[in-house]
């Protein structure tokens, strides 16, 4: 089967899929031809999915193979970034441990550090 097709195939069961969890209440971001871990990110009332759209039976060596993808853990980072001007950009999000404070750091910071680091 030729990659163009494939990819339409796919494509056209992520849109479906889209659609579904929209009509459910969803907002959903679709990854178009990312080619990365995941198609779909669909976010309700705090809910957050992250979503791998296949085709085809549910069958346990399908399974085993996107175990490494399901299993691995997550670290979820609510944030606004913020251009100020001359190349600068601040990241702004909360506290991990007080949800009231907010932390304010330098995205080149931030990203050299990760984020772990001003969450805990």
């Amino acid at each position: 089967m030729a990659a163009k097709h494939r990819y339409r195939i796919g494509r056209r069961l992520e849109w479906r899929i889209r659609k579904l969890l929209e009509q459910h209440g969803y907002e959903v971001i679709r990854s178009a031809g990312s080619k990365g871990k995941w198609d779909l990110v669909a976010v309700k009332d705090g809910i957050i999915r992250l979503i791998q759209v296949k085709k085809g039976k549910v069958q346990r060596h399908k399974i085993k193979d996107l175990l490494p993808l399901l299993a691995t853990p997550c670290v979820l980072s609510r944030e606004a970034w913020f251009y100020v001007g001359r190349g600068k950009i601040k990241v702004v999000r909360n506290d991990g441990m007080d949800w009231t404070r907010l932390l304010i750091t330098d995205a080149e910071e931030d990203l050299k550090h990760g984020s772990r680091t001003y969450n805990r």
